[in-house]
């Protein structure tokens, strides 16, 4: 059923020219935000949570300008399928690919954090070719039908991507690669893990929030030098990233310092444009531990425990 589904109908749409995919969009847009309701008191409670000074009115423009963007991405993440690798990099160039030229030539590996923000299937696709002499590794989350996950898998891989399963990111680490990588972690997903003093607690979008401290474990642990990359839509279709350093000396750090960096860029890319986070992600769904609130007090955040 899944290689049907995946070549008699998601392969086909996504040779359709994306103006046609985007009218497309816009019907299950009216669908899924008018009619079905797709996740809208999920996006209404984030939203409403996030920007506490906001107006009825205000809420409810945003709430339908994010929608909107949500389809037009899903119209975009279908043409992946089919798009070539040059027509990816042209819809989505990174502006300084060059700032991590001294570490290819050094033999380094490379953290590399980002967000569900913007369209981050194009850049899987992109990014590839713009790294010289780099690796290009993500980690992912495998679907539970294993058939879809691999054709899935398989399309990512097409332009040179190293998948790392989330299962087997430890393994993945305690190996020597054979050549320098970027390696590319989502870092904004609700930690699965939500004991208080296992994670990072910070004050982000006015809640107590929770942020998973992996890409900050193995920056330390592996000495990798960690960028966040700011990915902005700059018109329809058309993305352009640029990589900020964190830190270059990822063991001079205080614990935490990596995670909150991370969590302080990524509210600065949302208050500056809310619409293109994935609002539909239940991003406090496991509320907050009273540990937390009061450890939390008086400070602005509280690093997570882990062995460096």
């Amino acid at each position: 059923m899944a290689y049907l589904f995946y070549y008699c109908i998601l392969l086909p749409i996504s040779w359709l020219p994306l103006p046609i995919l985007y009218g497309i969009g816009r019907f299950f847009y009216w669908l899924g935000y008018r009619i079905l309701k797709y996740r809208r008191e999920v996006v209404y409670g984030n939203i409403r949570g996030s920007f506490p000074d906001w107006t009825e009115a205000e809420v409810e423009a945003q709430v339908e300008k994010f929608y909107r963007y949500f389809f037009d991405s899903l119209a975009e993440s279908i043409k992946m399928f089919s798009i070539s690798e040059a027509e990816a990099v042209a819809r989505c160039r990174i502006e300084n690919p060059e700032i991590l030229e001294p570490y290819a030539e050094a033999g380094q590996s490379v953290i590399i954090c980002g967000a569900h923000y913007s369209n981050w299937e194009i850049a899987a696709i992109s990014f590839p070719s713009q790294f010289k002499e780099m690796t290009v590794a993500a980690v992912y989350s495998p679907l539970k039908n294993e058939t879809l996950d691999g054709l899935i898998h398989g399309n990512r891989r097409r332009t040179g991507v190293h998948l790392i399963s989330r299962r087997a990111v430890d393994e993945y680490f305690e190996e020597d690669p054979v050549s320098p990588a970027v390696e590319f972690f989502v870092a904004d997903q609700s930690p699965s893990n939500a004991a208080w003093n296992k994670v990072h607690w910070t004050h982000f979008l006015s809640r107590t929030t929770s942020f998973v401290m992996g890409p900050e474990r193995y920056a330390v642990r592996n000495n990798r030098p960690v960028y966040y990359v700011v990915l902005r839509m700059v018109r329809r279709g058309h993305y352009v990233a640029r990589l900020v350093l964190i830190t270059d000396d990822p063991r001079s750090t205080e614990p935490g310092f990596i995670t909150e960096s991370f969590a302080r860029r990524l509210e600065t890319e949302i208050e500056r444009d809310p619409t293109p986070w994935l609002w539909t992600h239940r991003r406090w769904k496991r509320g907050v531990a009273p540990e937390a609130t009061a450890a939390l007090e008086g400070k602005d955040w509280i690093a997570g425990e882990y062995s460096r």
